[in-house]
Protein backbone atom coordinates (compact mmCIF):
# COMPACT_ATOMS: atom_id res chain seq x y z
CA UNK A 1 0.00 0.00 0.00
CA UNK A 2 2.95 2.53 1.06
CA UNK A 3 4.41 1.66 -2.50
CA UNK A 4 1.01 2.96 -3.99
CA UNK A 5 1.31 5.47 -2.15
CA UNK A 6 4.75 6.56 -3.21
CA UNK A 7 3.76 6.12 -6.91
CA UNK A 8 0.53 8.47 -6.28
CA UNK A 9 2.21 10.95 -4.95
CA UNK A 10 4.91 10.61 -7.57
CA UNK A 11 2.28 12.01 -9.93
CA UNK A 12 2.39 16.15 -9.60
CA UNK A 13 -1.10 16.49 -9.76
CA UNK A 14 -0.66 20.36 -8.70
CA UNK A 15 1.64 21.30 -11.82
CA UNK A 16 -0.50 24.05 -13.85
CA UNK A 17 -2.35 23.10 -16.40
CA UNK A 18 -1.65 19.45 -15.65
CA UNK A 19 -5.88 17.87 -16.53
CA UNK A 20 -6.47 21.37 -19.16
CA UNK A 21 -7.31 20.67 -22.29
CA UNK A 22 -3.55 21.10 -24.85
CA UNK A 23 -4.47 24.55 -26.56
CA UNK A 24 -5.79 25.10 -29.77
CA UNK A 25 -3.50 27.07 -32.25
CA UNK A 26 -4.54 30.85 -32.45
CA UNK A 27 -6.69 32.00 -35.15
CA UNK A 28 -5.10 34.91 -36.47
CA UNK A 29 -8.54 37.53 -37.07
CA UNK A 30 -9.53 38.24 -40.80
CA UNK A 31 -8.15 42.08 -41.32
CA UNK A 32 -10.84 43.67 -43.76
CA UNK A 33 -9.53 45.32 -46.24
CA UNK A 34 -9.10 49.22 -45.55
CA UNK A 35 -12.29 51.38 -46.81
CA UNK A 36 -11.92 52.86 -50.47
CA UNK A 37 -11.59 56.66 -49.76
CA UNK A 38 -14.63 58.49 -51.18
CA UNK A 39 -14.70 58.97 -55.00
CA UNK A 40 -14.77 62.71 -55.77
CA UNK A 41 -18.08 64.02 -57.34
CA UNK A 42 -16.83 64.92 -60.28
CA UNK A 43 -15.62 61.23 -61.01
CA UNK A 44 -18.66 60.04 -59.66
CA UNK A 45 -21.18 62.35 -61.80
CA UNK A 46 -19.06 61.28 -64.83
CA UNK A 47 -18.97 57.86 -64.53
CA UNK A 48 -23.13 58.14 -63.59
CA UNK A 49 -23.76 60.13 -67.06
CA UNK A 50 -21.65 57.69 -69.10
CA UNK A 51 -23.41 55.10 -68.21
CA UNK A 52 -26.60 56.46 -68.88
CA UNK A 53 -25.43 57.06 -72.54
CA UNK A 54 -24.71 60.91 -71.23
CA UNK A 55 -21.22 60.77 -73.33
CA UNK A 56 -20.95 64.43 -74.41
CA UNK A 57 -22.16 65.50 -70.43
CA UNK A 58 -19.48 63.37 -68.65
CA UNK A 59 -16.49 64.66 -70.50
CA UNK A 60 -17.96 67.84 -70.15
CA UNK A 61 -18.22 67.38 -66.09
CA UNK A 62 -14.59 65.74 -66.05
CA UNK A 63 -13.14 69.22 -67.95
CA UNK A 64 -14.89 71.34 -65.91
CA UNK A 65 -13.27 69.42 -62.89
CA UNK A 66 -9.74 69.27 -64.21
CA UNK A 67 -9.97 73.41 -65.13
CA UNK A 68 -11.86 74.68 -62.49
CA UNK A 69 -9.61 72.79 -60.38
CA UNK A 70 -11.92 71.12 -58.16
CA UNK A 71 -10.40 69.16 -54.97
CA UNK A 72 -9.35 65.50 -56.37
CA UNK A 73 -7.78 63.82 -54.03
CA UNK A 74 -5.96 61.13 -54.70
CA UNK A 75 -8.58 60.15 -57.75
CA UNK A 76 -6.94 62.81 -59.54
CA UNK A 77 -5.45 60.62 -62.25
CA UNK A 78 -8.47 58.55 -63.08
CA UNK A 79 -10.19 61.83 -63.80
CA UNK A 80 -7.89 62.91 -66.48
CA UNK A 81 -7.82 58.15 -67.27
CA UNK A 82 -11.53 58.83 -67.85
CA UNK A 83 -11.24 62.23 -69.81
CA UNK A 84 -8.73 60.23 -71.98
CA UNK A 85 -11.20 56.75 -72.72
CA UNK A 86 -14.31 59.57 -73.42
CA UNK A 87 -12.28 61.62 -75.93
CA UNK A 88 -11.64 58.10 -77.62
CA UNK A 89 -14.87 57.02 -77.36
CA UNK A 90 -15.63 60.61 -79.20
CA UNK A 91 -13.76 60.22 -81.70
CA UNK A 92 -12.12 63.77 -80.60
CA UNK A 93 -8.11 63.12 -81.42
CA UNK A 94 -7.11 66.65 -81.43
CA UNK A 95 -8.95 67.56 -77.83
CA UNK A 96 -6.80 63.84 -76.84
CA UNK A 97 -3.36 64.96 -77.68
CA UNK A 98 -3.37 68.12 -76.13
CA UNK A 99 -4.85 66.31 -73.18
CA UNK A 100 -1.48 63.79 -73.31
CA UNK A 101 0.77 66.97 -73.37
CA UNK A 102 -0.97 68.38 -70.31
CA UNK A 103 -1.12 64.80 -68.70
CA UNK A 104 3.03 64.83 -69.22
CA UNK A 105 3.59 67.84 -67.43
CA UNK A 106 1.41 67.40 -64.63
CA UNK A 107 2.40 64.13 -63.77
CA UNK A 108 5.92 63.67 -65.10
CA UNK A 109 5.34 60.39 -67.23
CA UNK A 110 4.18 58.79 -70.09
CA UNK A 111 0.15 59.60 -71.26
CA UNK A 112 -1.86 57.47 -72.53
CA UNK A 113 -1.66 56.75 -76.25
CA UNK A 114 -4.78 57.25 -79.29
CA UNK A 115 -5.84 53.53 -79.96
CA UNK A 116 -7.07 53.72 -83.84
CA UNK A 117 -8.27 50.45 -82.92
CA UNK A 118 -10.92 52.54 -82.03
CA UNK A 119 -11.99 54.57 -84.92
CA UNK A 120 -14.41 54.19 -87.86
CA UNK A 121 -17.59 55.56 -89.34
CA UNK A 122 -20.75 54.46 -89.13
CA UNK A 123 -21.27 50.83 -87.56
CA UNK A 124 -25.01 48.97 -87.13
CA UNK A 125 -24.59 45.58 -84.65
CA UNK A 126 -27.10 44.01 -82.78
CA UNK A 127 -26.63 41.72 -79.36
CA UNK A 128 -28.52 38.74 -78.30
CA UNK A 129 -30.35 41.09 -76.23
CA UNK A 130 -32.64 42.48 -79.15
CA UNK A 131 -31.50 45.53 -79.44
CA UNK A 132 -30.06 47.13 -82.14
CA UNK A 133 -27.28 49.29 -81.99
CA UNK A 134 -26.07 52.38 -84.37
CA UNK A 135 -22.90 54.57 -84.17
CA UNK A 136 -23.03 57.22 -86.37
CA UNK A 137 -20.01 59.69 -86.78
CA UNK A 138 -17.94 62.07 -89.14
CA UNK A 139 -20.28 63.54 -91.64
CA UNK A 140 -24.36 62.73 -91.73
CA UNK A 141 -24.34 62.38 -95.36
CA UNK A 142 -25.60 60.47 -98.26
CA UNK A 143 -22.96 58.03 -97.18
CA UNK A 144 -25.16 57.29 -94.25
CA UNK A 145 -27.28 55.14 -96.59
CA UNK A 146 -25.72 51.56 -96.51
CA UNK A 147 -25.46 51.32 -92.54
CA UNK A 148 -29.23 52.50 -92.52
CA UNK A 149 -30.10 49.56 -95.08
CA UNK A 150 -28.13 47.02 -91.92
CA UNK A 151 -29.98 49.05 -89.78
CA UNK A 152 -33.69 48.25 -91.16
CA UNK A 153 -32.73 44.83 -91.64
CA UNK A 154 -31.91 44.28 -87.77
CA UNK A 155 -34.82 46.14 -86.74
CA UNK A 156 -37.02 43.75 -88.22
CA UNK A 157 -35.62 41.57 -85.19
CA UNK A 158 -35.23 44.21 -82.25
CA UNK A 159 -37.02 45.37 -79.77
CA UNK A 160 -35.37 48.46 -79.31
CA UNK A 161 -33.25 50.71 -82.16
CA UNK A 162 -30.73 52.88 -80.50
CA UNK A 163 -28.82 56.10 -82.47
CA UNK A 164 -25.88 57.64 -80.95
CA UNK A 165 -25.28 60.99 -82.41
CA UNK A 166 -22.49 62.31 -80.57
CA UNK A 167 -19.31 61.50 -82.72
CA UNK A 168 -21.53 63.49 -85.66
CA UNK A 169 -19.43 66.88 -86.77
CA UNK A 170 -21.98 67.70 -89.70
CA UNK A 171 -24.45 67.12 -91.48
CA UNK A 172 -26.40 67.38 -95.05
CA UNK A 173 -29.52 68.05 -96.23
CA UNK A 174 -28.59 64.37 -98.09
CA UNK A 175 -28.00 63.02 -94.93
CA UNK A 176 -31.10 64.07 -92.81
CA UNK A 177 -33.31 62.98 -95.55
CA UNK A 178 -31.99 59.40 -95.59
CA UNK A 179 -32.46 59.74 -91.25
CA UNK A 180 -35.75 60.80 -91.53
CA UNK A 181 -37.16 57.92 -94.36
CA UNK A 182 -35.42 55.31 -91.97
CA UNK A 183 -37.28 56.99 -88.68
CA UNK A 184 -40.81 57.16 -90.81
CA UNK A 185 -39.70 53.36 -91.82
CA UNK A 186 -39.52 52.54 -88.02
CA UNK A 187 -42.07 54.57 -86.85
CA UNK A 188 -44.59 52.65 -89.31
CA UNK A 189 -43.68 49.43 -88.65
CA UNK A 190 -44.11 50.31 -84.83
CA UNK A 191 -40.28 50.14 -83.27
CA UNK A 192 -39.17 51.61 -80.62
CA UNK A 193 -36.47 53.63 -81.33
CA UNK A 194 -34.32 55.99 -79.18
CA UNK A 195 -31.12 59.02 -80.17
CA UNK A 196 -28.37 59.19 -77.80
CA UNK A 197 -27.07 62.72 -77.63
CA UNK A 198 -30.17 64.48 -79.71
CA UNK A 199 -29.05 67.57 -78.50
CA UNK A 200 -25.57 67.71 -80.28
CA UNK A 201 -26.68 66.91 -83.55
CA UNK A 202 -29.67 69.33 -82.95
CA UNK A 203 -26.87 71.88 -82.15
CA UNK A 204 -25.31 71.24 -85.76
CA UNK A 205 -28.83 71.75 -87.42
CA UNK A 206 -30.30 74.57 -86.20
CA UNK A 207 -26.77 76.62 -86.73
CA UNK A 208 -26.78 75.88 -90.62
CA UNK A 209 -30.85 76.99 -90.79
CA UNK A 210 -31.78 80.13 -91.46
CA UNK A 211 -35.08 81.02 -91.37
CA UNK A 212 -36.67 82.62 -94.32
CA UNK A 213 -34.62 80.69 -96.38
CA UNK A 214 -36.72 77.62 -98.35
CA UNK A 215 -34.20 75.41 -98.51
CA UNK A 216 -32.80 72.17 -96.49
CA UNK A 217 -36.21 71.14 -95.68
CA UNK A 218 -34.94 67.46 -94.53
CA UNK A 219 -32.99 69.07 -92.28
CA UNK A 220 -35.48 71.24 -90.78
CA UNK A 221 -37.89 68.18 -90.42
CA UNK A 222 -34.58 66.21 -88.34
CA UNK A 223 -34.23 69.26 -85.85
CA UNK A 224 -37.94 68.99 -84.93
CA UNK A 225 -37.25 64.93 -84.20
CA UNK A 226 -34.55 65.77 -82.40
CA UNK A 227 -35.93 67.99 -80.00
CA UNK A 228 -38.69 66.09 -79.95
CA UNK A 229 -36.41 63.47 -78.53
CA UNK A 230 -34.34 65.00 -76.24
CA UNK A 231 -38.15 66.66 -74.57
CA UNK A 232 -37.65 70.27 -75.52
CA UNK A 233 -40.49 71.38 -76.11
CA UNK A 234 -39.44 75.75 -75.99
CA UNK A 235 -36.77 74.59 -78.54
CA UNK A 236 -39.67 72.71 -80.55
CA UNK A 237 -42.32 75.11 -81.02
CA UNK A 238 -39.56 77.69 -81.89
CA UNK A 239 -38.27 75.96 -84.57
CA UNK A 240 -41.80 74.67 -85.95
CA UNK A 241 -43.24 77.99 -85.99
CA UNK A 242 -39.86 79.37 -88.39
CA UNK A 243 -40.42 76.09 -90.38
CA UNK A 244 -44.30 76.47 -91.71
CA UNK A 245 -43.39 80.41 -92.21
CA UNK A 246 -40.04 79.11 -94.36
CA UNK A 247 -42.33 76.32 -96.25
CA UNK A 248 -45.95 78.33 -96.04
CA UNK A 249 -47.00 75.39 -94.61
CA UNK A 250 -49.21 74.57 -90.98
CA UNK A 251 -46.30 74.26 -88.27
CA UNK A 252 -46.30 71.05 -86.77
CA UNK A 253 -47.28 69.99 -83.52
CA UNK A 254 -45.37 68.55 -80.38
CA UNK A 255 -46.48 64.99 -79.82
CA UNK A 256 -45.23 64.00 -75.88
CA UNK A 257 -43.12 60.43 -76.45
CA UNK A 258 -43.69 58.13 -73.50
CA UNK A 259 -40.20 58.22 -70.97
CA UNK A 260 -39.59 54.39 -70.80
CA UNK A 261 -36.61 52.71 -69.60
CA UNK A 262 -35.14 51.99 -72.67
CA UNK A 263 -35.07 55.81 -73.60
CA UNK A 264 -32.88 56.23 -70.52
CA UNK A 265 -30.80 53.62 -70.67
CA UNK A 266 -27.39 53.66 -72.99
CA UNK A 267 -27.43 50.77 -76.05
CA UNK A 268 -27.70 47.11 -75.78
CA UNK A 269 -27.20 43.94 -73.76
CA UNK A 270 -24.27 41.67 -74.33
CA UNK A 271 -23.28 38.24 -72.31
CA UNK A 272 -21.30 35.82 -73.57
CA UNK A 273 -20.57 32.29 -71.79
CA UNK A 274 -19.17 29.18 -72.39
CA UNK A 275 -17.88 25.97 -70.64
CA UNK A 276 -14.84 27.52 -69.52
CA UNK A 277 -16.09 30.92 -68.61
CA UNK A 278 -17.99 33.87 -68.71
CA UNK A 279 -18.20 37.17 -70.97
CA UNK A 280 -19.22 40.47 -70.85
CA UNK A 281 -19.23 42.71 -73.84
CA UNK A 282 -20.67 45.61 -75.83
CA UNK A 283 -23.26 48.07 -74.63
CA UNK A 284 -25.12 46.08 -72.01
CA UNK A 285 -28.18 47.92 -71.97
CA UNK A 286 -31.75 46.01 -70.05
CA UNK A 287 -29.99 42.99 -68.74
CA UNK A 288 -31.82 41.00 -66.61
CA UNK A 289 -30.94 38.46 -63.94
CA UNK A 290 -31.76 35.49 -66.42
CA UNK A 291 -28.79 37.23 -68.66
CA UNK A 292 -26.58 36.39 -66.44
CA UNK A 293 -28.12 33.19 -65.09
CA UNK A 294 -24.79 31.36 -67.53
CA UNK A 295 -22.46 32.48 -65.02
CA UNK A 296 -23.75 30.39 -62.28
CA UNK A 297 -23.46 27.81 -64.81
CA UNK A 298 -19.83 28.90 -65.61
CA UNK A 299 -18.80 28.16 -62.07
CA UNK A 300 -18.86 24.63 -62.57
CA UNK A 301 -18.36 24.23 -58.27
CA UNK A 302 -15.42 26.22 -58.79
CA UNK A 303 -14.96 28.72 -55.33
CA UNK A 304 -12.72 31.81 -57.59
CA UNK A 305 -13.81 32.99 -60.79
CA UNK A 306 -12.89 35.99 -63.34
CA UNK A 307 -15.38 37.70 -65.30
CA UNK A 308 -14.05 38.33 -68.23
CA UNK A 309 -14.92 42.40 -68.93
CA UNK A 310 -12.16 43.16 -71.27
CA UNK A 311 -14.88 43.60 -74.75
CA UNK A 312 -17.56 45.53 -72.08
CA UNK A 313 -17.87 49.34 -73.56
CA UNK A 314 -20.69 50.35 -71.21
CA UNK A 315 -23.20 48.78 -68.57
CA UNK A 316 -26.05 51.14 -67.56
CA UNK A 317 -28.32 50.89 -64.34
CA UNK A 318 -30.80 48.03 -65.10
CA UNK A 319 -28.27 45.83 -66.20
CA UNK A 320 -25.44 46.48 -63.02
CA UNK A 321 -28.26 46.16 -60.91
CA UNK A 322 -29.70 42.62 -62.04
CA UNK A 323 -25.65 41.71 -62.51
CA UNK A 324 -25.57 42.87 -58.42
CA UNK A 325 -28.16 40.64 -57.36
CA UNK A 326 -26.20 37.73 -58.85
CA UNK A 327 -23.02 38.69 -57.50
CA UNK A 328 -24.38 39.22 -54.01
CA UNK A 329 -25.98 35.60 -54.40
CA UNK A 330 -22.95 34.02 -55.11
CA UNK A 331 -20.36 36.00 -52.82
CA UNK A 332 -23.05 34.99 -49.91
CA UNK A 333 -22.17 31.69 -50.55
CA UNK A 334 -18.61 31.77 -50.43
CA UNK A 335 -17.53 32.77 -54.06
CA UNK A 336 -14.77 34.79 -54.89
CA UNK A 337 -15.69 36.58 -57.87
CA UNK A 338 -13.21 38.96 -60.28
CA UNK A 339 -14.19 41.10 -63.04
CA UNK A 340 -11.28 41.66 -64.58
CA UNK A 341 -10.12 44.20 -67.57
CA UNK A 342 -12.92 46.84 -67.02
CA UNK A 343 -12.37 50.25 -68.88
CA UNK A 344 -11.72 53.00 -66.38
CA UNK A 345 -15.15 54.78 -66.86
CA UNK A 346 -17.19 51.37 -65.91
CA UNK A 347 -14.93 50.92 -62.51
CA UNK A 348 -15.52 53.85 -61.66
CA UNK A 349 -19.66 53.13 -62.39
CA UNK A 350 -19.38 49.62 -60.42
CA UNK A 351 -17.54 51.35 -57.50
CA UNK A 352 -20.29 53.94 -57.08
CA UNK A 353 -22.63 51.10 -57.10
CA UNK A 354 -20.81 49.21 -54.08
CA UNK A 355 -19.61 46.41 -56.14
CA UNK A 356 -16.12 46.22 -54.32
CA UNK A 357 -18.35 44.15 -51.72
CA UNK A 358 -19.61 41.07 -53.60
CA UNK A 359 -16.25 40.82 -55.86
CA UNK A 360 -12.74 42.18 -57.21
CA UNK A 361 -12.59 45.17 -59.48
CA UNK A 362 -9.46 44.84 -61.83
CA UNK A 363 -9.19 47.83 -64.34
CA UNK A 364 -7.39 47.36 -67.79
CA UNK A 365 -4.72 50.11 -68.38
CA UNK A 366 -5.77 52.45 -70.79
Amino acid sequence: MAEDNDDLMSLDFTAPGAFDTPPEEPVAPEIPPPPRPPLPPALEQAATLYAAGQDLEAMRRLEVALKSGEDLDDAAERVWDCLFELLQVLGRRPAFESLALSFARRFEKSPPTWSGALEGSHTASESSGGRAHVSLSGVLNAGIGEVLKQTMKLAATSTLVRMDLAKLVDADNDGATLLMRAIAALKRAKKEFVFGSPEHLAQILAAKLVPGERSHEAMWLLLLELYQQAYRQDAFDEAAVNYAVTFEVSPPSWEALPVSAAAASPQQAAAESGTEGFALRGQMLGATAADFAPLETALNGREEFEIDARKLARIDAASAGALFEVLARLHAAGKKLSIVGLNTLVTVYLETLGFTAVAQLRARPI
